[in-house]
C-alpha cells in the first residue's frame, strides 16, 4: 500500500458487497444492513469513484454481470466475500457467546461487523485498527453512523509499530480480558514471516483462550489472479494450504481449532480459527 493512500483492497471489498446485495437473494443472506452501510461508508469516505450515483450503478444488472465475470476469472472474488463476511460474523458472535469480552478487527478496511455488532453487546469493547489514510477516510462514515460507545478506531501503521506495543499502550484494551482477533482478507497480503510475527505479536497482548479469526489465501492460485490483484488492488505475497495450518501457526502461541476447509464457494481464499494456548 502506498502510504497515505486509502487501501484499494478495502473500497473494492466493500463496492463489491453493495454489487453483491443486488445479485440473487443476497441481500437477504447477507448479515443485516452489512450492504447498506458499507455503501453509505463508501460515499462518506469521498473517496474518487464512490459517489451516489456509483452507489446506483454499482447495483444495477451490468454491474453485477461484470463481477460475475470477475468471478470467473478470481474465484471468490465476488460471492466468495460474501460468504467470508457471514462466516466471520457468526465466528465472532460465537466467541462473544463462549466468553470474549472484547473483539479486535486488524486490517479492518470499510468492514461494518464492529460498527453493527456493537450496539447489540454493549458490555463488549469493540476494537479497529488500520493505516492511518484508510482509518481516517472511513471515520468520516463512522461519524455521520453515530460511533457507538464501546467502539474505538486506532490509526497505526504495523509496519513501523508493533501490534503489542499499539494495543497496550491504549487503556481501552486489556491483555488479561479473552479476547477475539479478526485478520479478515489480511494474510495474503502479508509475507509468511510478517504473518507469523502478527500471530506471536497477537498472542503477547490476549490471554489464554482467546481466539484468532482468520482467512488466507491457497497456493496455485493463477497468474490471472495474481495479475488482476496487483492491477486493482495490492499484491499477495503469502498463501498456504488449509490442511498445512497447524504447522503454519505452530510455536506462535496459537493452535488451530477449526476443520480444513474444503469450500469450494471460497474460492481461492479459506477460512480458519485458532484459539490461545
Amino acid at each position: 500500500m502506498k502510504q497515505g493512500r486509502v487501501s484499494q483492497t478495502a473500497l473494492k471489498v466493500a463496492h463489491n458487497l453493495v454489487a453483491l446485495s443486488a445479485k440473487d437473494d443476497w441481500q437477504q443472506r447477507l448479515p443485516e444492513d452489512l450492504s447498506e452501510m458499507s455503501e453509505r461508508l463508501l460515499v462518506a469516505s469521498e473517496q474518487p469513484g464512490m459517489g451516489p450515483r456509483m452507489m446506483r450503478v454499482s447495483k444495477g444488472p451490468w454491474m453485477v454481470r461484470a463481477y460475475k465475470l470477475q468471478e470467473l476469472l478470481m474465484p471468490g472474488q465476488f460471492e466468495g466475500f460474501g460468504y467470508r463476511k457471514i462466516y466471520v460474523q457468526q465466528k465472532v458472535e460465537a466467541a462473544i457467546k463462549d466468553g470474549a469480552e472484547q473483539v479486535l478487527f486488524t486490517g479492518a478496511g470499510f468492514d461494518t461487523l464492529c460498527l453493527r455488532l456493537a450496539p447489540l453487546y454493549p458490555s463488549i469493547q469493540f476494537i479497529e485498527l488500520d493505516h492511518p489514510a484508510t482509518s481516517a477516510a472511513k471515520a468520516k462514515g463512522i461519524a455521520l453512523e453515530g460511533q457507538p460507545a464501546n467502539m474505538l478506531q486506532i490509526a497505526a501503521d504495523l509496519g513501523e509499530t508493533s501490534l503489542s506495543k499499539t494495543l497496550l499502550k491504549n487503556r481501552h484494551w486489556s491483555p488479561s480480558l479473552r479476547s477475539v482477533i479478526v485478520a479478515e482478507g489480511l494474510f495474503q497480503y502479508l509475507t509468511d514471516q510478517e504473518v507469523r510475527e502478527l500471530l506471536i505479536e497477537a498472542a503477547a497482548c490476549t490471554s489464554l483462550g482467546s481466539r484468532f479469526i482468520f482467512t488466507h489465501a491457497k497456493p496455485g492460485y493463477s497468474k490471472t489472479v495474481t495479475f488482476l490483484t496487483n492491477l486493482v488492488a495490492e499484491s499477495w505475497k503469502s498463501s498456504v494450504e488449509s490442511e498445512d495450518l497447524p504447522s503454519y501457526v505452530k510455536d506462535t502461541g496459537w493452535e488451530i481449532t477449526s476443520g480444513v476447509d474444503t469450500d469450494e464457494r471460497h474460492g481461492v481464499e479459506r477460512y480458519a480459527v485458532a484459539e490461545r494456548i
